[in-house]
């Protein structure tokens, strides 16, 4: 049932070969930040499109489930993992902060799972506390023997059929990008009082510039928050170039996943949480300890 599937979703991508390939062109500069990250965790390269499959790597979008911005966390696993979340401010929608929770979020996953990924990514979807469930009742740990929503099979399926394409595109006359397009993202990581606008103030950003790579921010000024890091290009445009910084009150718009109708997506089955269902896994290592020793890439 598996290679079936993942036959299925490569031949499904490749039906969308041309906006894949322009998709891959357009977010380039977050892909290849997030790949410095995943890299840096020894974590398997294939991760750094995981939010290609949760969002097409948009910030603002949340789904109708409540999952949020570019690696889709729902609200309980984003606080979980460290991420702030209140009125004025959404680090679910921040690049770089969504980004460090999914990745130790995953990589913990994959030790709570017997370093197995694809359950860990099936988790990612599902909830840790689904797929341990469907584990315990298949007596299997087998993904593809599991009692598990079909769009979580799908998703890994779409994931695995991604990594080949990207792997060995030769193969399957599939052409890759550049993989150099737009300058690299930037980051200011600790910005004085967490004010978006003062940041914009001072680089002479219009606050519709900034606010485009940093869409947690619900006003400007983030209250009650310690990490605010402000992500920022230098192409395109969005650069410090004198502009007047926007004044006045500031609330970012987020967009439906669902409305977007983005071939790449899948309905997303976010579920249970940690202890959630019956199951209690307090034993499993912080996954702040994670002893991160390489791991190939999924096959």
């Amino acid at each position: 049932m598996g290679n079936e599937l993942v036959q299925e979703q490569t031949q499904f991508l490749l039906k969308q070969q041309d906006y894949l390939q322009r998709r891959l062109s357009q977010v380039q500069p977050m892909i290849r930040w997030v790949a410095q990250q995943v890299e840096a965790r020894h974590l398997p390269p294939l991760l750094s499109f995981v939010p290609l499959i949760e969002s097409s790597y948009r910030l603002e979008v949340v789904s109708h489930a409540g999952a949020a911005g570019p690696w889709q966390l729902m609200p309980q696993t984003a606080s979980r993992f460290g991420v702030p979340i209140n009125n004025s401010f959404d680090g679910r929608y921040s690049l770089p902060l969504a980004t460090e929770a999914a990745l130790t979020y995953l990589a913990w996953l994959y030790q709570l799972f017997d370093r197995d990924w694809p359950l860990a990514l099936a988790a990612y979807n599902a909830g840790e506390g689904r797929v341990a469930k469907a584990i315990l009742a298949a007596n299997s740990r087998n993904l593809w023997d599991l009692a598990l929503p079909e769009e979580t099979l799908f998703y890994v399926a779409r994931l695995l059929a991604l990594s080949r394409l990207l792997q060995n595109p030769d193969r399957y006359s599939f052409m890759l990008p550049p993989w150099r397009q737009g300058a690299d993202l930037q980051l200011e990581s600790e910005p004085q009082g967490c004010s978006l606008l003062a940041w914009a103030l001072e680089k002479g950003v219009s606050m519709n510039d900034a606010s485009r790579w940093n869409p947690a921010w619900r006003l400007p000024q983030a209250q009650g928050v310690s990490r605010c890091p402000i992500a920022y290009s230098t192409s395109d445009g969005h650069q410090p170039s004198g502009h007047q910084a926007t004044r006045g009150p500031f609330i970012a718009s987020t967009i439906s996943l669902e409305s977007l109708h983005d071939p790449l997506l899948l309905q997303a089955s976010k579920g249970l949480d940690l202890g959630q269902g019956g199951l209690r896994l307090e034993k499993v290592p912080d996954p702040l300890g994670l002893d991160r020793r390489p791991v190939p890439l999924l096959p």
